[in-house]
């Protein structure tokens, strides 16, 4: 299966599109659409728009911020801030869980719909991010790299 998308984010006329293929891992029940059953991901394609990220950070806050207009500037102090150019999420909170690591929540009107932590490596050339969906309670890991 293949999956092609374009998303425009809210207040940015840039577009991210991606593209995933998909292999079925187990038969869809009888009866049912082709789409149905399980379904592992090979391949991921997002334009770079999609995928880079800039973080800046001083000892109080952090500001995040990507080409497709998505960003925030936050307090590391736990409180909601807004979230800007998201479908998911208008506002964000952060804590700091030690020297390395900042816990992310995102929420939409109020209900928490991720939960991340970011861990830079020890040579300062990654982040390994461990999101949680709450309404779906899928954990996804993934490791940026600096450019």
């Amino acid at each position: 299966m293949t999956l092609k998308s374009t998303n425009h984010r809210p207040g940015n006329d840039q577009t991210v599109t991606a593209g995933v293929t998909y292999t079925r891992i187990s038969k869809a029940p009888a009866g049912a659409n082709g789409t149905s059953g399980s379904w592992q991901i090979n391949k991921v394609n997002v334009s770079e728009n999609g995928v880079t990220t800039t973080y800046k950070s001083n000892s109080d806050d952090l500001t995040m911020s990507t080409p497709a207009g998505e960003g925030y500037t936050a307090k590391l102090d736990g409180k909601d801030y807004p979230y800007k150019g998201a479908f998911s999420y208008d506002t964000v909170s952060l804590k700091r869980i030690n020297d390395r690591t900042i816990e992310e929540t995102d929420k939409l009107n109020g209900r928490v719909m991720q939960v991340s932590k970011m861990t830079v490596s020890s040579d300062d050339k990654t982040i390994t991010v461990v999101s949680t969906s709450v309404p779906t309670n899928r954990t996804s890991t993934y490791v940026d790299t600096k450019q």
